[in-house]
């Protein structure tokens, strides 16, 4: 890609759209660029000028922030308020969003499409829009917005997200049993998924010293302390894993699965494997040829994937996907972005 541009406004972003540069990347701080297919000729954008809190409402228990604002940022605001943006991940809110590479983390917790009540943003050909609301209670139209979830950029740029929050919790705690088996650990995973109040997030690992469940229990002290005792939880420091690294030489593959398939898959595949509480899956092989060998044994086994972490002619190749969410796709592009701006 060429030198990066840097507007730092959601005006000089339009109008950068306007004026057509060519192919666009959009970008953030640049922490998941190494994650996505290569944009070959591409103007990368960087987003990250535009980094502010434009409104916190305690009260409302809602935000709106620019895209460009890291994490770390808006959870040290937060804190101050006794507040939190209930889902994992880091890098810049617009990344987080866009890339939602995490998903909820566990079954019935909070997903970050759900957080999005609406936001404004700027079409490929630099027209501005609005789409949703900024407070909870809202009939505003069609739910535009929340095709930033998981778009990684390719539709539109968001300029301004507005985002539900919830109250801190009063207790919670960290926990890892490690040493397990394969047959254990999914046993284990499976049960705390099925709690009535799953652990959020929830981690099942598998390195070379055998399988870890990890995760984090929240809400009244008494009911953290009660879960850990009753499930024979030891308490850990934090340690969750957002990616896995490749090794040298290696590839990593991320992608979705029923974690009722765990027990028969996990066998059948080598590598560090970490799945979290939703399904999702990082699988981190040795080479490009084990990714290729692993990628029919995952859709054996019903997953799909993708190769996420590697040369950037081999990111993106992967399990096929549905053709109905193919041919949605590619109608999306073509009414969004029907140039292909937006690389």
């Amino acid at each position: 890609m060429t030198a990066a541009l840097e507007p730092a406004s959601a005006d000089e972003l339009a109008a950068l759209l306007r004026n057509r540069p060519g192919r666009v990347r959009l970008a953030g701080s640049g922490s998941r660029r190494d994650r996505l297919p290569p944009a070959d000729g591409a103007v990368e954008v960087r987003l990250h000028r535009l980094a502010g809190i434009q409104r916190l409402d305690a009260g409302d228990q809602t935000c709106s922030v620019e895209p460009g604002l890291p994490r770390e940022r808006l959870d040290a605001a937060l804190a101050e308020k006794d507040l939190e943006l209930p889902c994992p991940g880091g890098g810049t809110l617009g990344g987080l969003f866009a890339h939602d590479p995490l998903g909820a983390g566990g079954p019935g917790n909070v997903a970050p499409r759900s957080l999005l009540l609406g936001l404004e943003g700027v079409l490929a050909d630099g027209t501005r829009f609005r789409s949703g609301a900024r407070v909870v209670k809202s009939v505003a139209g069609f739910d535009v917005h929340k095709l930033l979830v998981g778009s990684d950029g390719r539709l539109f740029a968001a300029t301004l997200l507005h985002l539900r929050l919830r109250p801190r919790p009063p207790a919670a705690a960290w926990f890892r049993r490690a040493g397990l088996e394969v047959a254990a650990a999914c046993r284990l995973f499976q049960a705390l998924r099925a709690q009535p109040v799953p652990p959020a997030p929830l981690q099942l690992r598998r390195t070379a010293d055998g399988c870890a469940v990890t995760g984090r229990f929240a809400g009244r002290a008494a009911y953290v302390g009660e879960r850990l005792r009753a499930l024979e939880l030891p308490e850990h420091t934090p340690d969750p894993v957002d990616h896995l690294a490749a090794p040298a030489g290696g590839e990593v593959l991320a992608g979705i699965v029923l974690p009722s398939r765990l027990p028969d898959l996990l066998p059948a595949l080598a590598g560090t494997f970490v799945l979290r509480g939703d399904g999702r899956f990082e699988l981190a092989v040795a080479s490009p040829a084990a990714a290729d060998a692993a990628l029919p044994q995952l859709a054996a086994h019903g997953a799909h994937a993708r190769i996420a972490a590697a040369a950037p002619a081999r990111r993106g190749r992967g399990t096929p996907l549905d053709p109905g969410a193919e041919h949605l796709l590619a109608r999306l592009r073509r009414a969004l972005d029907p140039d292909g701006v937006l690389a």
